[in-house]
């Protein structure tokens, strides 16, 4: 029972850490869209540089099409 417990509990925690990790990326979208700097939106969204940059290449791929 206990393995069961830990196991719910985990995907628990997965769940909502990839709720976070959405909206997180959600806001860095918003605030590239508003020409936020990549500076600020690593500080307010802590999203890694790498990951905001990816963002911003996804945005102007879809916005070029």
């Amino acid at each position: 029972m206990k393995d069961f417990l830990y196991a719910y509990s985990d995907s628990i925690d997965e769940s909502f850490e990839k709720g976070r990790n959405n909206e997180r990326e959600a806001i860095a979208r918003d605030m590239l869209a508003d020409n936020v700097p990549i500076e600020k939106i690593v500080k307010y969204s802590h999203l890694p540089k790498e990951k905001v940059l990816e963002l911003q290449k996804t945005m102007a791929a879809k916005a070029a099409k």
